[in-house]
C-alpha cells in the first residue's frame, strides 16, 4: 500500500483543517443575532416575554424556560412552529422569582443544519 509523503500528507491536513474554517460560518445559520433578555442579562423584574432573533430564518423546534433547579417554566410561543423565522417570541406564562433562568432553544435552517443554543439571565429585583 501506498502512503502519502509526509509532507503532501502535512499539506493536505492543513487544506483539510482551512476547508472546514472557512466552511463554518456557512454551517452556522442558526446563530443569534439578538435577545431580550440578552445572554448575561441580570433584570429588575421577570421579562413579559422571551424574543430571539436569528442572522437567518430557522425553524424553531423546541423552545424552553428553565430555572436554577432544571424545572420548566411555561412559555405561550407565537406563531406557527412549522414556519422558518428570523425572530421567534414566546409570552413568560409562569411568575418568576428571584434566579437564574436558561432559555434553550434548537432548530433547523432552510438547509436543513440543525442547532440550537442557550441564553442564561436572571431576575435579582432591587433591595429596598
Amino acid at each position: 500500500m501506498i502512503g502519502f509523503h509526509p509532507r503532501r500528507r502535512a499539506f493536505a491536513a492543513t487544506a483539510a483543517a482551512l476547508n472546514l474554517a472557512a466552511a463554518g460560518p456557512a454551517l452556522a445559520h442558526s446563530e443569534v443575532h439578538h435577545s431580550e433578555p440578552a445572554d448575561g442579562a441580570v433584570l429588575g423584574s421577570a421579562p413579559p416575554a422571551i424574543v430571539i432573533m436569528f442572522h437567518q430564518p430557522v425553524r424553531v423546534m423546541t423552545l424552553r424556560l428553565l430555572d436554577e433547579a432544571g424545572h420548566e417554566r411555561k412559555l405561550a410561543r407565537e406563531g406557527a412552529r412549522t414556519a422558518a423565522v428570523q425572530e421567534v417570541r414566546a409570552s413568560v406564562q409562569d411568575r418568576l422569582p428571584p434566579g437564574g433562568y436558561r432559555v434553550e432553544w434548537r432548530g433547523s435552517s432552510e438547509d436543513g443544519h440543525v442547532g440550537g443554543g442557550a441564553i442564561a439571565f436572571r431576575v435579582e429585583p432591587a433591595a429596598r
